[in-house]
């Protein structure tokens, strides 16, 4: 391995390693440590592929590695999360719907493999990403104390089908679209420092903001695209 790999491999291997011990944590019922712990995976996850791509350092095993990553620190340390904190007095049922989740994950990061470009970031996303949903998911585990347990699972099942629907995402580019986003992770962090129904409303509603000028923004800009270039008529 070249030293140019080397340094996004060691933060998708960081990223595998925070989903794990978030694992251990849930386990000795650490759920805040294990929030923060999957919400670190989730940061080196979006790091991970900028700077390979920023590097030149994209490839097929890096793709792969960041998957592998992804199933663990997205997908079973939340499955494993919310079923200990929140979805274990429902038994048997619980356990399904925290399954349900891992199987929807993994096939979503399947389908992303299939049909993505290793070399470049896909401008739209097909059904929400992993991680995204897996932000939902520690969302919930805060929540906890304000959640019965049919709600939170109902919620869960939502997210598997969206991970695995064909619901296509605006394109999350742009000056302004950043700056939407950073506010709604301030107000995501503000759900996780102080979970309660008025700062989920108002993520919530960041959120559906986004969604709506990212829409915006992406159909002016097929609009521009597609407008026929007026003939010079000039003498």
């Amino acid at each position: 391995m070249t030293p140019r790999l080397l340094a996004p491999t060691i933060l998708t291997l960081a990223n595998i390693s925070a989903g794990f011990v978030a694992i251990l944590a849930a386990s000795e019922d650490r759920f805040q440590l294990a929030i923060w712990l999957v919400v670190g995976a989730i940061l080196l996850d979006g790091l991970d592929g900028r700077v390979a791509r920023r590097l030149g350092a994209t490839s097929d095993f890096g793709r792969q590695l960041d998957s592998f990553s992804d199933a663990v620190s997205c997908g079973v340390a939340p499955a494993f999360l919310i079923y200990r904190a929140v979805l274990g007095p429902l038994g048997v049922f619980g356990a399904a719907i925290a399954v349900l989740y891992l199987l929807a994950g993994v096939a979503r990061l399947t389908r992303f493999n299939l049909t993505s470009d290793v070399h470049k970031k896909a401008r739209r996303t097909v059904g929400v990403p992993i991680p995204i949903a897996a932000g939902y998911m520690l969302a919930l585990v805060a929540m906890r104390a304000h959640l019965a347990p049919e709600v939170a699972a109902a919620t869960v099942a939502v997210l598997a089908l969206l991970m695995v629907s064909r619901w296509h995402l605006p394109e999350l580019r742009g000056d302004v679209v950043g700056i939407f986003i950073l506010l709604g992770l301030a107000a995501y962090f503000t759900v996780l420092v102080h979970p309660g129904w008025v700062t989920v409303a108002v993520w919530n509603a960041w959120n559906v903001v986004i969604l709506v000028v990212a829409g915006t923004l992406e159909h002016r800009l097929r609009r521009t695209r597609s407008a026929p270039v007026a003939a010079d008529t000039a003498v």
